[in-house]
């Protein structure tokens, strides 16, 4: 595996990015109206993509939450490819991102019944600042 900073606009990007969407609206089904898809609204500024035999197989972005605060935004492996530590890679990859950026502080929103998420953030030093109904933000001082 290998993981490569890539461009935002890029077609493995923007393809990895509608997959995710694809998930997250299955995942939730009734809830799905709640949910947007990428869109360049996000303002993400950057993207690493994890790569298996050259096939893009996973990503995460990153994107100035204000002046001292970075956000993680947009992880995603698939489904094939989980459990195998990748995700773990690349929120390392966000975090030493962050600190080069004088970041003080690295921010994540992510779903209530998306443990997995939870716990990968919980175990790499997030905690929660705050839960609003299915949604629940944590930070990670850096």
């Amino acid at each position: 595996m290998k993981i490569t900073l890539v461009e935002v606009i890029s077609e493995e990007v923007l393809k990895l990015f509608s997959e995710q969407d694809d998930f997250m609206i299955d995942f939730l089904g009734d809830d799905s109206v709640y949910y947007a898809r990428y869109s360049k609204s996000e303002n993400i500024e950057k993207v690493w993509v994890a790569y298996f035999d050259d096939l893009p197989i996973g990503c995460v972005a990153y994107r100035k939450k204000s002046s001292d605060v970075g956000e993680v935004k947009r992880m995603f492996i698939k489904h094939e490819y989980r459990g195998r530590g990748i995700s773990k890679s690349l929120l390392d990859m966000v975090e030493k991102y962050a600190k080069q950026c004088d970041d003080h502080t690295l921010h994540s929103s992510t779903r209530i019944t998306l443990e997995p998420a939870i716990t990968l953030y919980q175990h790499s030093g997030f905690f929660e600042t705050f839960r609003n109904g299915l949604y629940v933000e944590m930070e990670k001082k850096l």
